[in-house]
């Protein structure tokens, strides 16, 4: 993220929903072990309930995906995942022997700065409360699912029992407790790190831009001309920045793999910031945010 958007999302009140506070939450890839310790947690507080079966607030997947299942119908290039079989399929690595390669991807919702889900709902029932944490009013929502199809990161599921959107709350009412989300708790190898990105002091705000921490700025305007050079572990960036919503959750990238992948999966390889991935009817937006 240039300097830029960095002071205008996180270095003063959020220019759309004034939120003084943005929670956020730095993931180094190469710590993960895959385990879905931090899955499991999340699911076992809040995804345990009826119409929730496969509902995964947090998931942590293999990148690349591997061979995905296909069902009757489907093109034969279908990428649909199948989330009744959350590890199919997966472990299934790239490249060409000895040059092998996979990560294991974590993501919970990005509570974006610039959400595209809010301005997709009719019903005004997404919001950003106070602490930058986008949330869905289970009470106003009606179930259109047009924030499912705006949010170009899939975070967002459709309760066909209770007929309403349900997505990731950051563990909100643990924060109001003083505790961490339970992805954070629990993760067994350390890899996440959670705090206020509006806060110049707080560790994660240091540990993304802290030069004295031997971390070194990204630079989107290179583009691809990353694949020519020695990829920058020391970079922090954001998984598909490209979408332009501002993503609060952000990612040490991945060691070991081409650096023209890591551009696809962290950097600007869609060739600019593309406004509207999902694109929603001008009919159902909200028209004075």
């Amino acid at each position: 993220m240039s300097e830029e958007l960095w002071q205008k999302y996180y270095g003063q009140p959020n220019p759309l929903y004034g939120n003084r506070v943005q929670y956020g939450m730095l993931i180094d890839i190469n710590k993960c072990l895959g385990c879905h310790s931090c899955t499991m947690a999340c699911k076992q507080t809040w995804t345990s309930g009826p119409g929730q079966e496969n509902i995964y607030f947090n998931s942590v997947s293999t990148q690349p995906y591997g061979k995905y299942p296909r069902h009757e119908g489907d093109p034969k290039d279908s990428s649909k995942y199948d989330y009744r079989f959350s590890n199919l399929y997966q472990d299934t690595p790239k490249g060409e022997y000895p040059n092998l390669w996979q990560f294991y991807l974590a993501r919970p919702c990005n509570h974006c700065a610039n959400p595209a889900c809010l301005p997709a709902c009719p019903t005004r029932s997404i919001y950003k409360n106070a602490d930058g944490i986008v949330l869905i009013d289970q009470d106003k929502c009606e179930g259109f699912q047009y924030c499912v199809k705006a949010c170009p990161y899939d975070k967002i599921y459709y309760n066909s029992v209770t007929k309403k959107s349900q997505k990731c709350i950051f563990c909100f009412p643990l924060l109001e407790k003083g505790q961490e989300p339970q992805c954070v708790k629990s993760c067994v190898g350390k890899i996440r790190v959670f705090g206020n990105l509006m806060d110049p002091e707080s560790t994660i705000s240091k540990l993304i831009r802290d030069p004295s921490l031997g971390v070194k700025p990204y630079e989107p305007e290179t583009g691809l001309k990353a694949t020519h050079r020695v990829l920058n572990t020391t970079e922090r960036r954001q998984y598909r920045p490209d979408f332009g919503t501002i993503p609060s959750v952000w990612y040490v990238p991945p060691r070991n793999i081409p650096p023209e992948e890591v551009e696809k999966y962290f950097g600007y390889a869609m060739q600019g910031l593309v406004e509207e991935p999902n694109p929603v009817p001008p009919s159902i937006k909200m028209k004075d945010i």
